[in-house]
């Protein structure tokens, strides 16, 4: 009975391994992506083969949701403008990294990794109210001024916002964000000085302030 059930489980595992590594067929729908079926059951991106600078991912593809963008998947494309779906809950480090980029939307997404955006053009920055992590330089080298970071993040790599003209920020909830120096050390000590609380912080030449609500 053991050796039987022994046999059943890496019978199941090869075929749970080779589930999670399906490549698709190459369609009107697919023909711009390489794409594989995730553990997760969902689709991850893993490169962009298309010639667009102008590109739409869709939600679903073969029935399933896109739900990661892979490890330099539109990593120096020349992109000018990306619409990224909110199924799409993981973004792998490089992802979109030295683009054109100017307006993001990842109002879906959890996890943003490693200089995922470094380097583009970004001027505006909607994130999710689920994101619990973003990864260190993630958004290095843009041209952010304002940013709204949401209540459930617990992680913020270090100099994740470096880079940018940031004179706003605002912090959903009372968080110990900062140690890990994501934005510039005189909004983190500030910020610590404030008592971490919430609120919007506002830069006037050299000074941050918090507004009073």
């Amino acid at each position: 009975m053991k050796k039987k059930y022994l046999l059943f489980s890496v019978v199941f595992f090869l075929a749970a391994l080779l589930f999670a590594q399906i490549t698709f067929a190459e369609t009107e729908e697919t023909s711009d992506f390489e794409l594989l079926q995730n553990r997760f059951g969902g689709i991850t991106v893993i490169a962009y083969k298309g010639t667009d600078k102008n590109v739409v991912i869709p939600e679903t593809i073969g029935g399933l949701p896109v739900t990661i963008i892979g490890n330099k998947a539109f990593y120096r494309k020349e992109l000018a403008a990306v619409t990224i779906p909110h199924t799409v809950v993981t973004i792998e480090p490089l992802a979109f990294a030295e683009n054109q980029l100017e307006s993001i939307d990842i109002s879906g997404c959890v996890s943003i990794g490693y200089e995922a955006f470094a380097g583009n053009q970004i001027s505006k920055l909607i994130l999710s109210e689920h994101l619990s992590s973003i990864g260190p330089r993630a958004f290095i080298d843009n041209k952010l001024t304002a940013i709204t970071l949401p209540g459930k993040i617990t992680n913020i790599g270090k100099d994740a916002f470096a880079g940018n003209p940031l004179s706003s920020i605002a912090v959903a909830a009372n968080r110990n964000l900062f140690a890990s120096q994501g934005f510039e050390p005189s909004f983190v000590n500030y910020y610590i000085s404030a008592g971490r609380a919430a609120g919007v912080y506002v830069k006037d030449g050299r000074v941050w302030s918090r507004k009073e609500e």
